[in-house]
């Protein structure tokens, strides 16, 4: 099991994140940072904004199901 220490550096606390088998973080990459109620620290790869680039309507679906009506009890 691998762990590591949190020290504090300046008004922040760091976690230094060890390597196993050579594999290790990659350095300079921003992370969503997710604290659970349970203690966890998530981190998440933070991706550029896919829908950033497309014009207006580019993503757009058409209702496929704009023609159906409700039967039996879908409708309350």
């Amino acid at each position: 099991m691998l762990t590591a220490k949190s020290r504090l550096q300046g008004s922040s606390v760091v976690i230094t994140l060890p390597s196993t088998n050579g594999v290790k973080p990659s350095a300079n990459k921003e992370y969503i940072v997710v604290y659970s109620d349970d203690g966890t620290i998530t981190l998440v790869p933070k991706i550029d904004d896919p829908f950033a680039g497309g014009e207006e309507g580019d993503f757009y679906e058409p209702d496929e199901w704009s023609d159906l009506s409700p039967r039996g009890r879908e409708v309350w």
